[in-house]
């Protein structure tokens, strides 16, 4: 899927306006769209499937998010900005690019914080 196509997607519509980004730059915009559309591509997965592939039906039936899953999605997300070449800040932000499409679309996941000095990535 292209980052143009992407931009259509209603979960990637959902994370554009709840963050936002439509008030970025165009720069920023595709930036964004381009490193989800990777993301898309490493894993093999829709947007959609991303955010539903998190999620379990518990005893009662209710939905909640698979504490399990969310642990291997953060570790899919780190293997995929080091596979991407980002060090550093660049990794911390571009990592928590991908979370932010997850959390926008009701999925609580959380990733380092950027703090210069203290990280050694």
């Amino acid at each position: 899927m292209t980052p143009t196509e992407l931009a259509e997607n209603p979960a990637v519509r959902r994370w554009f306006t709840s963050a936002n980004l439509h008030e970025l730059d165009e720069e920023g915009k595709t930036h964004r769209l381009a490193l989800l559309a990777d993301f898309c591509a490493q894993t093999g997965r829709q947007p959609e499937e991303l955010v539903s592939g998190l999620l379990r039906t518990t005893k009662d039936g209710d939905t909640a998010i698979s504490a399990k899953r969310r642990t291997l999605m953060n570790a899919t997300i780190d293997e995929f900005v080091e596979k991407s070449g980002f060090t550093g800040k660049d990794a911390v932000v571009n990592g928590n690019i991908i979370r932010s499409f997850l959390v926008h679309n009701g999925i609580f996941i959380q990733g380092r914080a950027w703090r210069a000095g203290l990280n050694q990535s």
